[in-house]
């Protein structure tokens, strides 16, 4: 602040002083001194009130104070930013190996698939063969998946396989000839599993010549066929991130209940990522660049803890304005009553 500078020359019995205001005595009565010093202070919380509301730009030629808080939030911009293209990086990684292992599966779980689905379901079909050559087409897919699959696919050994559920009316008799029909609408649901190891053995092949295959379609809802498998995306090791484990419930519906003698088929997975277990992953490029990034992420930290320290700084400063220019109003507004008087 540039403000006028004032000394006291000398004082008289009656109060009267004399003051040295730039080289100049001027005489002050009591009430003058008084007066002045209100003024001083005045001035000097307007100034600190402009200096507060003032931009970095205008704070830097008012007092040559070097905007710490704007070039640390410029800082903090780049960096986050920085992590969110990152991020999206990662996340269009993620997103593609779902993708392309969803339309791999429906290559290799759905006979006749031709690549592009039909409206909201993937195929359909119209003969009983058809329904049977689907169904077991699935099974015999799923026990033969690690010698046909591109993917790295594996079982889900915790779960329980791959189970079959088949959905039907309890009791139906149709003549559509003679316009008859009876039928009791309470459903009831039958399943059968494989687990994976029992794929190879005869337990596999006595439940294949089950009678549960043995569908009747006029009583038909639905069939449903669903089951786990694992895979580990490596393609993030070559954007120098840590590969993901992946847990894809998939869920294969025959859809009946239409009795329109066309049966869709509708294709579900559903992914859930999740940390690998046991990994041992050679090369130093990974490594180095782990330890980059969690250096990087250290130092978004701080920046965010310093940006909150100098928030709160000006926030600090802003309610002490506040208490002073509330009191010197109050004080302001006592005086003018007393002088009103």
């Amino acid at each position: 602040r540039h403000l006028t500078t004032t000394v006291l020359c000398a004082c008289s019995s009656d109060f009267t002083c004399v003051l040295l205001v730039s080289n100049q005595c001027i005489i002050y009565g009591r009430n003058m001194m008084a007066q002045s010093d209100l003024d001083l202070k005045e001035t000097a919380l307007k100034e600190d009130l402009k200096f507060y509301f003032m931009n970095p730009c205008e704070k830097y030629r008012a007092r040559r104070q070097i905007p710490w808080k704007l070039a640390l939030q410029i800082l903090k911009i780049l960096m986050v930013t920085t992590q969110l293209i990152f991020f999206g990086l990662s996340n269009q990684l993620v997103v593609s190996f779902k993708e392309e292992n969803t339309v791999a599966f429906k290559h290799l779980f759905l006979k006749g698939y031709s690549g592009v689905d039909e409206d909201d379901y993937s195929c359909s079909i119209y003969t009983q063969q058809d329904a049977y050559d689907s169904i077991f087409y699935i099974i015999n897919q799923y026990m033969q998946l690690k010698n046909i699959s591109l993917g790295t696919l594996g079982y889900e050994h915790e779960g329980s396989g791959l189970k079959i559920c088949k959905q039907q009316y309890k009791k139906v008799m149709m003549l559509p000839s003679n316009d008859t029909l009876n039928i009791d609408v309470s459903t009831e649901t039958e399943c059968i599993f494989f687990k994976p190891q029992e794929l190879a053995g005869k337990k596999a092949e006595l439940k294949l010549n089950s009678s549960f295959f043995n569908l009747e379609f006029y009583r038909l809802i639905q069939v449903e066929i669903s089951f786990k498998l694992k895979g580990i995306a490596l393609q993030t090791i070559h954007a120098r991130e840590l590969p993901d484990c992946y847990v894809f419930q998939n869920t294969i519906t025959f859809n009946n209940r239409a009795h329109s003698g066309k049966i869709k088929i509708y294709f579900d997975s559903d992914t859930d990522i999740q940390e690998c277990k046991d990994w041992h992953i050679f090369g130093s490029v990974l490594q180095k660049n782990t330890q980059y990034i969690l250096i990087f992420d250290g130092f978004v930290i701080l920046s965010c803890f310093a940006s909150l320290i100098l928030c709160t700084r000006s926030i600090v400063l802003a309610l002490r304005l506040q208490k002073v220019r509330t009191s010197a109003f109050i004080h302001e507004q006592k005086e003018q009553v007393k002088a009103d008087r």
